[in-house]
């Protein structure tokens, strides 16, 4: 057995959790199951699937690198996003619904 259990821990974070300077991996799009997509939202719901599809329109899609390069202040809301070469704002209640295997510790 491995002395160092973090070495193995992959910490996955709600993207709306992150704040300025968090980089990591898309690790998946929650699809309504409870578990950070956006309030209210189901995977029958019209306007959490919307918001699912253009995330991945986007390129918010498993596998890619991101960082958080601003927030607003006060409150936090919108954040600017680089995925890729590109960079977007989002609400976080948008952005609730990608998980993030975060690089190092979360911040």
């Amino acid at each position: 057995m491995d002395s160092c259990r973090a070495w193995h821990e992959v910490a996955i974070h709600s993207l709306a959790r992150l704040h300025k300077g968090a980089r990591g991996v898309v690790s998946a799009i929650d699809e309504g199951n409870g578990n950070g997509s956006a309030p209210g939202a189901t995977i029958g719901d019209v306007a959490g699937s919307t918001i699912i599809r253009r995330l991945m329109e986007l390129g918010f899609v498993p596998g890619e690198r991101i960082e958080v390069i601003e927030e607003q202040r006060p409150g936090g809301d919108p954040i600017a996003v680089r995925i890729g070469c590109s960079i977007f704002a989002l609400r976080r209640r948008e952005a609730q619904a990608v998980m993030v295997r975060v690089d190092g510790e979360a911040r």
